[in-house]
């Protein structure tokens, strides 16, 4: 065995190590974001695993995911209807808003059939 073998054995290690070392922080990464969905779901932000507390069962991942997509679709539909909500409150601001403008005009004194100028501003 020569020594440009001996560097081709160590370069071939560092870079299966390397390759590791990279494939485990993807895998911390994906774990933690998990953790990060599961603690953001309030069904499931009491499935921590503590092993102290007699082995709770955990969330797998597809039930975060399954939860995860439920809580989606009702946090959608729930902004939906405030959406609706907030449109027909708006609708019946803008009626309250046209009946004082007409109260307004048609209690205002009128010369010879036409309104003066000075009754034109607001009090």
């Amino acid at each position: 065995m020569s020594d440009n073998d001996d560097i081709e054995v160590e370069s071939d290690a560092d870079k299966r190590a390397h390759h590791n070392a990279l494939e485990r922080k993807r895998r911390d990464h994906i774990k933690d974001s998990f953790h990060s969905l599961r603690d953001s779901v309030p069904s499931l932000q009491g499935e921590k695993t503590l092993v102290a507390l007699s082995f709770p069962s955990k969330a797998s991942r597809a039930q975060i995911l399954d939860k995860a997509t439920e809580y989606i679709q009702y946090m959608r539909r729930k902004n939906h209807t405030h959406q609706q909500d907030i449109d027909d409150l708006k609708r019946q601001n803008a009626l309250l808003e046209q009946q004082v403008r007409d109260s307004r005009y048609s209690s205002m004194p009128k010369e010879g059939g036409v309104l003066a100028a000075s009754d034109l501003h607001e009090t």
